[in-house]
C-alpha cells in the first residue's frame, strides 16, 4: 500500500500529514501542527512526525514559503534551508517534491467546493479562464492557475515583493515612514501579518495617540504583536486596531486588483491564508471591491471577475497532497483529488 507525506511550511506554523492512496484519491491518516520558530529545520520536524508513524511513506511533497530553485528552497521569513536531495537521503523517500507554498495553495483551488469559499464578488467566471491566488500570512504570497487544455496548472510568483504603490496621501506617508526603516517597501512589507503592527505603529505615531493601558500591557515582551492587535480589534473594539486592519484590507484590495490584471484572472481571484478568515468580522466586501476594481478603464473587466475568500483550513496542505497524489498516480489514469 502506498503512503505519502505532505507538508505546509510557513514562517509561523508547519503542518505535516500522512496520507494513504486509495481508489478514490487519498485518505488523511494523521496530521500534526508545529510552531516553526521553535525548531531548527524541516528535517527535525519530519523526524519527530515519522517517529509517531508505523507506516513508511514512499514520497513526500512540501509547500514552502519561499522560491524553489533546482530542488532547494529557503523559507523567506524563517531562514530554514530545504533540500529535496537531503530529505530523500535521510528519510529514504523515493522522491521529494518542493512547491512554493502559493503553488501548493493553487493546486488545491480546483478541488474546493462552495462550502470552502466565501463569495465577495460573484462575477462572471470565464470557462477555463486563468485564476489568481493571493494569501496574506506571515508574508504575502501570490500565484496563478492556467488551463493547459486538460487541467489547471499552478505557477509561482514572488509578486508580493514588488514595490508598494500608495493610492492615498495617507498610504504615501506610510510608505515614506517604512522606507526610512526598511529601504525597499513592498506590498508584503505592508500587507501581511508582519505588516499589521507596522501599520498600527504608523497610525499611532502620526495621530499622536498613546497605547491603551490594557493593550500596552499585553504587548510587553510579545514576539508577534499581530494576534494581540487583531484580538483587541475584534473583542475589545479598539478603534486604532480596527483602523489599522481597514488600511490593511484597502492595500490588499488594491494589490489583488493588480494581480488580477497581470494574470487576466477571468476565472476568478482567490484570497487564502490563515489570517483572513480570522478577520472576516471586520471585512467590508463592498469597500474591498471598490478598491479592487478602481483601475480606470479596466474597472468593468475587474467587476466581472469572481472574487472569493478561501475559508477551508490547511488548504496549502491539501494542495501539497494533491501534487503528491498526482505524481504517484501518473500513468494510472486516476484524477488527483484529496480532501
Amino acid at each position: 500500500m502506498n503512503y505519502f507525506l505532505a507538508g505546509d511550511l510557513g514562517g509561523t506554523k508547519t503542518v505535516l500529514a500522512l496520507y494513504r492512496m486509495d481508489a478514490g484519491g487519498c485518505q488523511l491518516l494523521r496530521s500534526r501542527r508545529f510552531a516553526s520558530s521553535e525548531h531548527a529545520d524541516l528535517e527535525s520536524l519530519v523526524a519527530i512526525f515519522l517517529a509517531e508513524c508505523p507506516e513508511a511513506p514512499i514520497l513526500a511533497a512540501f509547500g514552502v514559503a519561499g522560491p524553489v530553485v533546482a530542488g532547494e528552497a529557503r523559507i523567506t521569513n524563517l531562514g530554514w534551508s530545504v533540500s529535496c536531495r537531503r530529505l530523500a537521503a535521510r528519510f529514504h523517500f523515493a522522491e521529494v517534491l518542493l512547491l512554493n507554498d502559493l503553488v501548493a495553495l493553487a493546486e488545491a483551488v480546483p478541488s474546493l467546493g462552495p462550502e470552502d469559499l466565501l463569495v465577495v464578488n460573484r462575477g462572471e467566471p470565464a470557462p477555463e479562464g486563468a485564476m489568481a491566488i493571493l494569501a496574506p500570512g506571515t508574508g504575502l504570497g501570490e500565484a496563478s492557475l492556467c488551463w493547459d487544455g486538460e487541467r489547471y496548472r499552478a505557477y509561482p510568483s514572488e509578486g508580493g515583493h514588488a514595490d508598494f504603490a500608495p493610492l492615498t496621501l495617507q498610504q504615501e506617508e506610510l510608505r515614506r515612514s517604512l522606507q526610512a526603516g526598511f529601504g525597499h517597501v513592498s506590498y508584503e512589507t505592508v500587507c501581511s501579518g508582519l505588516g499589521i503592527p507596522r501599520i498600527y505603529t504608523f497610525l499611532r505615531e502620526t495621530g499622536g495617540r498613546g497605547l491603551p493601558p490594557r493593550l500596552a500591557a499585553e504587548l510587553v515582551g510579545v514576539a508577534d504583536p499581530t494576534p494581540v492587535l487583531v484580538r483587541h480589534a475584534l473583542e475589545h473594539g479598539c478603534e486604532l486596531c480596527q483602523e489599522a486592519l481597514s488600511l490593511f484590507f484597502s492595500v490588499l484590495a488594491a494589490e489583488a486588483g493588480n494581480v488580477a490584471l497581470k494574470f487576466l484572472a477571468t476565472g476568478g481571484v482567490f484570497l487564502g491564508g490563515g489570517l483572513l478568515p480570522r478577520l472576516l468580522p471586520l471585512f467590508d466586501g463592498s469597500h474591498f471591491m471598490e478598491v479592487f476594481a478602481g483601475k480606470g478603464k479596466m474597472a468593468d473587466l475587474l467587476w466581472r471577475m469572481p472574487v472569493q475568500i478561501i475559508t477551508r483550513e490547511n488548504t496549502g496542505l491539501m494542495g501539497a497532497a494533491v501534487a503528491a497524489h498526482r505524481r504517484l498516480s501518473a500513468g494510472a489514469g486516476r484524477e488527483a483529488r484529496c480532501r
